[in-house]
């Protein structure tokens, strides 16, 4: 029997996260897999609130389910819950395709080495551009022109979430987080260490605010909540001194930038964290430059689900690597705060879900999922589970 906690069977727990409804196809049942990872992620969550001393707003469902709850989202198959990513057949491999920004669409012509789309569906010149090429070149194109492109592939996981260079004692007595971030990953972590009691300042360029604002209100709200906000041009020498005058009050620092990005701007974060005694977090990606955004770094982790008829992969929950990659920050950032421990912390989103899917393949065998009613039923060894919507947290 494939059991998770316990005795039962890791589809009911698949099937009682949320998730489940947000993967599979568009019409037609969702998709039943293995919960497991969903719990070893709720460890992650257990020790945040042990080193806060007070539970969480939800658990680790909540947090990957908030976003969906929140906005009406449901199951889109091989298109993304939010509907910017979609899985595309190379010649020798599958790619998860993020177009969320116009600047995107406008670099396709460039990765795919054809004219412009005037007159053209993107997607129908995604799908047909990418048929007859490997893999290997499209990330390589990809990565030149700044598109978040990833395979959908089930590689080793890494032993360690997320990796630390220690940088000396912490300074004493801060209170400050700056929250050098966007969208998704880096605010949520910024905004579990204000609920340590951290007072949280936003970080954002003048005229390029975070672009959650232009999402749902009520999530950027749930985000964002409490932080003060400040504009800072860090591109300039004033506003690299004023971000570092900052930087001499912070515990934590959390930044969403790519590294080559600061070392343009002649910033060290490593020096920056030993020089002023506070943790640097940095998230990315995958570890370096590439681009990703949380539905393609999720599928680059493993975290994707075979079509039983041979069709493309499904994607699973909505942007899963987002909401991951926050809490396996918070909760490395809590822990050399509370060691009293500077450093920088850099963690890969496609690295921490590979982390938590533990080498797991998804795969639920024995359960099978029916209608009874109005409702999805998972049925496996001798239980049963309703499917149950995505939650939304407090």
């Amino acid at each position: 029997m494939d059991t998770a906690s316990g005795n039962r069977h890791s589809a009911l727990v698949w099937a009682e996260s949320g998730l489940m409804g947000l993967s599979g196809p568009e019409h037609g049942p969702p998709a039943v897999a293995s919960g497991r990872w969903v719990e070893r992620l709720d460890d992650v969550v257990d020790d945040i609130a042990e080193l806060r001393g007070r539970s969480l707003r939800t658990d680790a469902a909540g947090f990957l389910g908030e976003r969906a709850a929140l906005v009406g989202r449901t199951r889109r198959g091989t298109v993304s819950v939010g509907g910017a990513c979609r899985m595309v057949a190379a010649y020798d491999g599958v790619l998860a395709v993020s177009l969320a920004r116009t600047s995107d669409t406008e670099a396709v012509p460039a990765w795919l080495e054809r004219g412009d789309l005037v007159g053209d569906d993107v997607w129908s010149a995604v799908v047909a551009g990418v048929r007859d090429r490997p893999v290997a070149d499209l990330i390589e194109r990809a990565d030149w022109v700044g598109l978040a492109v990833g395979e959908a592939v089930r590689l080793a996981p890494p032993t360690e979430p997320c990796s630390l260079t220690d940088a000396g004692p912490a300074g004493i007595g801060r209170s400050l987080v700056l929250d050098v971030s966007s969208l998704w990953a880096g605010p949520l972590c910024a905004s579990l260490l204000g609920d340590f009691g951290f007072e949280v300042v936003k970080v954002e360029a003048p005229g390029r605010p975070d672009g959650a604002r232009y999402g749902s209100p009520a999530f950027y709200e749930r985000l964002n909540h409490g932080k003060k906000d400040t504009v800072i041009d860090l591109a300039s020498d004033d506003g690299r001194r004023r971000f570092l005058d900052l930087c001499q009050q912070a515990a934590v620092v959390v930044d969403g930038l790519r590294p080559r990005v600061w070392a343009n701007w002649g910033v060290d974060r490593l020096e920056v964290a030993e020089s002023y005694g506070l943790v640097w977090v940095s998230i990315t990606g995958h570890g370096n430059d590439r681009v990703a955004f949380g539905d393609d770094a999720a599928v680059s982790g493993g975290l994707w689900l075979a079509d039983p008829d041979g069709g493309l992969p499904w994607f699973v929950g909505d942007a899963t690597a987002d909401p991951v990659a926050g809490l396996v920050a918070c909760r490395a950032a809590a822990e050399a705060v509370a060691a009293g421990r500077a450093g920088l912390v850099g963690v890969s989103m496609s690295q921490a879900v590979s982390w938590v899917r533990a080498g797991d393949d998804l795969s639920a065998p024995g359960a099978e999922v029916l209608r009874r009613g109005d409702n999805w039923v998972v049925r496996a060894g001798e239980g049963e589970q309703v499917v149950m919507a995505p939650q939304g947290g407090a």
